[in-house]
């Protein structure tokens, strides 16, 4: 069987072992967020402070390109949700409003002040609106990287699965640059990943329908970056998903007023590992803009 998730899944095999190495030295620190704890990783200085919510299967590693270059200038935290990188696995379901949740406590026990610029790639576009809705006095500015939108499954008519496991394979199409960044990453790393990933997407369909229910923003600076190479190809009904993926997108960009929309010409989904320098203007703008706002 073959389930239609996202592309950048491809590098996982359904059959990889579980795998007893030891992790690598933690970035960042660990805090309690009831029970379990969460790992966040901060550099730099500054308010606003920028919050980076990963893509479903992607951990605080995978941005730390991004984040080195955005600390010159900013203060920059990724952590890690539960499962992924030096986190504690948490409680079922993985959904949009778990995790958002999880994040405010976190944000809270790391005593990390607001306000946030939040950046959600993908799934983790999910999480930070769920965020920002929940909490728009926290929020100043936000960034969507080629991120998931709540009526995406509806319009593709995928049926997503509510039990995954390692008897499906999840695929869509290669993705050279993405996988090979996993390819590099520490055994452990990539297989808690995998375990993550699984629980999320057997919530996927709960964390859509909360986001239908929660879906308004803040009226805050807002940068939406999407992809400019197409995922799906070939067919003609291939290729009216990847007009339905770019309009779902545009759809994001009405979710502030103050907004503008941004493609990355030279990446497919994975942008923060194929073009990450978009996403390191985005940051900035909204960081300078918010500034000139005189939010703070």
């Amino acid at each position: 069987m073959k389930v239609l998730i996202w592309p950048f899944l491809i590098f996982w095999s359904v059959s990889t072992p579980l795998i007893a190495a030891e992790f690598p030295a933690i970035p960042g620190k660990r805090f309690d967020v009831g029970g379990y704890q969460l790992h966040i990783h901060c550099s730099g200085s500054g308010s606003p402070t920028v919050i980076v919510d990963v893509g479903l299967g992607d951990d605080s590693t995978d941005w730390l390109p991004i984040q080195q270059a955005v600390s010159n200038n900013s203060r920059i935290c990724v952590f890690d949700r539960p499962g992924y990188g030096w986190s504690d696995f948490g409680p079922a379901p993985r959904t949009s409003n778990r995790i958002a949740s999880e994040l405010e406590i976190l944000l809270e026990q790391a005593d990390i002040a607001p306000p946030y610029i939040l950046v959600g790639h993908s799934f983790g576009g999910y999480n930070i609106r769920i965020f920002a809705a929940n909490n728009p006095q926290m929020v100043a500015g936000m960034v969507l990287v080629d991120a998931s939108h709540e009526d995406q499954y509806n319009q593709f008519q995928i049926k997503l699965p509510n039990n995954f496991d390692r008897r499906g394979t999840i695929m869509i199409l290669p993705k050279s640059t993405d996988s090979m960044a996993h390819a590099n990453k520490p055994p452990i790393l990539r297989e808690r990943a995998f375990h993550a990933a699984r629980a999320e997407i057997s919530a996927l369909d709960e964390s859509s329908v909360q986001l239908q229910k929660n879906s308004a923003l803040p009226v805050v600076p807002l940068i939406v970056i999407s992809r400019g190479k197409p995922e799906w190809y070939g067919d003609a009904s291939q290729q009216q998903r990847e007009k339905t993926w770019i309009n779902l997108q545009q759809d994001l960009s009405r979710l502030s007023p103050i907004s503008s929309h941004m493609f990355a010409h030279q990446s497919g989904h994975a942008i923060p590992h194929e073009q990450p320098e978009i996403i390191i203007e985005a940051i900035n703008d909204i960081v300078s803009r918010v500034h000139a706002r005189n939010v703070l």
